[in-house]
């Protein structure tokens, strides 16, 4: 017996519906939603005449102007479902025949975000998209416009970014680059630097804001040494070496990015990029005894598997089998347990088992999307391997009480004990009798009889 959703659900069987078949549902539809009947009111506005559609958008952005009403979390996503449509016809059906009307409107959708996110709450972030989206077609539409003033639009582009409460605006100098050209650049550069009210102070003393725009204009410029220099008044230049070197790379000046790299004080989770930029540095300058020495002392520090597959791809083949027993050496005796588990799985199952027999107290039952990925890879050849990482994830719910997880917790237990049949050698790990009689102790005392 077939029923609603067996039934094909394509453009194409839609389409062979109809036109007065799907008319009639949609009218249906619209009937009941609200948002809907709005969406569909401004479609047909968009295929009658331009003056018709400008006066239903002015209409319904003052509507949402005025509105007063509150939206809670799970009503902002109808509101980002309207906000959208409303943004789609501007930028598209209205920026086809009157792009100077669309971008009018489009700016002032955009001024709509301190009444809304006053509002509305957008904790799962859908509003917030939609405006991320406004900005990116107000850039857009710019560029197709051919008469463009770049000073006119720098000011637009100023205000619009010093009035960005909502962070949602962050992107408009990115956005509006290509529209900008270098004179709009210019223009916007003066206005930003003459706004500042730290201007005649140091320049470490300005606006993060301003420094940032300053920073996106010099890249927009293709400004290389501006964009450094910016970052070094921002203080930033740690935190965006990345950034500095990967253009210094790009702009061939190799010598300069290593020098930099080098001495960057960067903070210890950043080291790894920094130091893969210091590899490929080092390859492009011919330098390659101290690029795999690199590698190998990343790899040593991270147990990265990219790392590990690029050290033994540069060597001959005649010394891969050897570093690649090294490379199993370290990561057997490596601090980070559930790295090393990780990658043991991969070069060496049987070391794999080895880690957990000699350390399973180590690794942590919170981290279940590790340990029961390990924990099945290891069931076939390497029974005890296995039982002890099942055990671990079912203490770890039963030791900390959560009711929660009870059922997983069981279920483990059960998979451990199916296990404990095919074990020969407990290598002084508790029997499945043993630890059969510890969980239900502790059954007892975490969820009682």
């Amino acid at each position: 017996m077939m029923d609603g959703n067996d039934v094909e659900f394509s453009v194409a069987a839609v389409e062979a519906l109809g036109a007065a078949r799907l008319a009639a549902l949609i009218v249906d539809h619209a009937g009941r939603d609200a948002g809907f009947a709005q969406a569909v009111r401004l479609a047909l506005t968009a295929v009658g005449p331009v003056d018709r559609l400008v006066a239903a958008l002015n209409e319904r952005l003052q509507a949402l102007e005025t509105d007063r009403r509150l939206f809670d979390n799970r009503e902002s996503g109808a509101l980002a479902d309207s906000l959208d449509s409303l943004r789609q016809i501007i930028s598209t059906e209205l920026a086809l025949r009157a792009p100077r009307a669309a971008l009018t409107l489009l700016e002032r959708f955009l001024r709509l975000d301190h009444s809304l996110f006053d509002r509305a709450d957008d904790a799962d972030g859908f509003v917030s998209d939609v405006f991320r989206h406004a900005v990116t077609d107000f850039g857009r539409l710019w560029s197709l416009v051919p008469d463009r003033d770049p000073a006119l639009l720098a000011e637009q582009v100023f205000a619009l970014f010093s009035d960005n409460r909502h962070s949602v605006r962050d992107d408009i100098i990115p956005a509006a680059k290509e529209a900008l050209g270098l004179a709009g650049l210019d223009a916007l550069e003066r206005l930003i630097r003459e706004d500042d009210p730290a201007r005649a102070a140091e320049a470490s003393q300005w606006r993060p804001d301003r420094v940032r725009a300053l920073i996106e204009i010099a890249e927009a410029r293709g400004d290389l040494d501006g964009f450094i220099a910016l970052h070094q008044v921002a203080g930033t230049e740690g935190l965006a070496v990345k950034d500095i070197c990967e253009r210094l790379i790009a702009a061939g000046r190799l010598v300069e990015a290593l020098e930099r790299v080098e001495r960057a004080e960067v903070p210890e989770w950043q080291r790894g990029d920094t130091d893969r930029l210091r590899v490929e540095i080092l390859e492009r300058l011919g330098r390659h005894q101290e690029a795999q020495a690199l590698r190998r002392d990343l790899f040593a520090r991270t147990l990265s598997p990219s790392v590990l597959d690029d050290y033994l791809g540069w060597l001959p083949e005649t010394e891969r089998p050897a570093a690649w027993t090294d490379a199993v050496a370290v990561a057997r005796q490596h601090e980070d347990v559930h790295g090393a588990l990780t990658l043991l799985l991969r070069l060496d199952p049987a070391a794999a088992a080895e880690l957990v027999h000699h350390r399973s107290q180590d690794l942590n039952p919170h981290l279940y999307r590790i340990l029961r990925p390990a924990a099945e890879r290891l069931c076939d050849d390497h029974p005890l391997a296995a039982l002890l990482i099942y055990r671990r994830l079912a203490d770890g719910v039963l030791d900390g009480k959560q009711k929660q997880f009870h059922d997983y917790a069981i279920n483990d237990v059960k998979t451990a004990q199916t296990l404990a049949a095919r074990v020969k050698d407990w290598r002084g790990h508790p029997t499945g009798e043993t630890y059969q009689e510890q969980v239900s102790a502790k059954l007892q005392t975490a969820f009682g009889p």
